[in-house]
């Protein structure tokens, strides 16, 4: 058992849970080096479609150098990458998700969240699973890994504890839920480069402005269990990547440890 019974309860309690160190500094730095590479165009391996620009930057009139500190995240990395994909199937992660979550486990997606030196805009309170309503049940369990430090200056990741237990909240009562006077204060959860938090995806939390001179990129791996039912429709582009690369399993979703069942993610 990674987590102790505390820790086990810690999460249960407040649906988040910060954690250690889970990556070396050679490894941070070889991501870090990755997201650069992507990011520039000196690697093209990533669609261009999952990567997106900050707002300022969208219509193509204004820009920066380098091309790193306009873009708002990359995502899908873990299925054209080999790096992020060590990360997402990396033990010291997984070992915790299969205490979380169950021994049968999919990796839905990941977002490599770069809240960019001087240009990284506010994300605003959400619940990842209301954005998903195409699974059931609404039981994901996602790993925050800094890959720079991360703190309240330049936009760490902020949560209300025990807000999970609430269930999923549709938008035009988000106001509403956030303004209850017995939710529990915000947290701020400061991370230096290499550790990592968990959160239930049902636990609201938020992100800050950064426009500090220190890049803010923190990699979000997205967990579900197995024997999760999907909804929705499978984008045709993703199942071709699923099937040329049969080691990330024959459903639509990246299998990442355990069985995979038919007919579910």
């Amino acid at each position: 058992m990674v987590l102790t019974a505390e820790q086990k309860q810690f999460f249960d309690e407040n649906g988040y849970l910060p954690y250690g160190r889970v990556l070396s500094d050679e490894e941070v730095q070889a991501l870090c080096q990755r997201s650069e590479d992507i990011a520039a165009g000196r690697l093209t391996h990533v669609p261009a479609r999952y990567i997106q620009f900050e707002a300022a930057f969208r219509d193509g009139k204004q820009t920066t150098e380098p091309r790193i500190d306009m873009i708002r995240k990359m995502t899908y990395l873990c299925y054209h990458d080999d790096l992020f994909e060590a990360v997402a199937k990396k033990a010291a992660i997984v070992d915790v998700i299969e205490q979380l979550l169950g021994s049968n486990i999919k990796l839905y997606t990941d977002q490599l969240m770069m809240k960019p030196r001087f240009n990284g805009t506010v994300t605003d309170w959400h619940q990842d699973s209301v954005a998903w309503p195409m699974f059931a049940p609404q039981n994901h369990v996602s790993c925050w890994v800094a890959l720079d430090d991360a703190g309240v200056e330049n936009g760490c990741m902020t949560v209300i504890p025990g807000s999970h237990k609430w269930g999923p909240i549709a938008g035009e009562y988000k106001e509403r839920f956030l303004a209850m006077p017995y939710l529990a204060d915000p947290v701020a959860v400061e991370l230096k480069a290499g550790q990592c938090m968990f959160h239930h995806g049902l636990n609201f939390h938020r992100t800050g402005a950064n426009t500090t001179p220190n890049r803010r990129r923190g990699l979000a791996l997205h967990y579900l269990d197995a024997e999760t039912s999907y909804l929705g429709i499978v984008d045709e582009e993703h199942q071709r990547q699923v099937e040329s690369t049969p080691r990330r399993g024959s459903t639509p979703f990246m299998r990442i440890r355990g069985q995979e069942f038919p007919g579910r993610v």
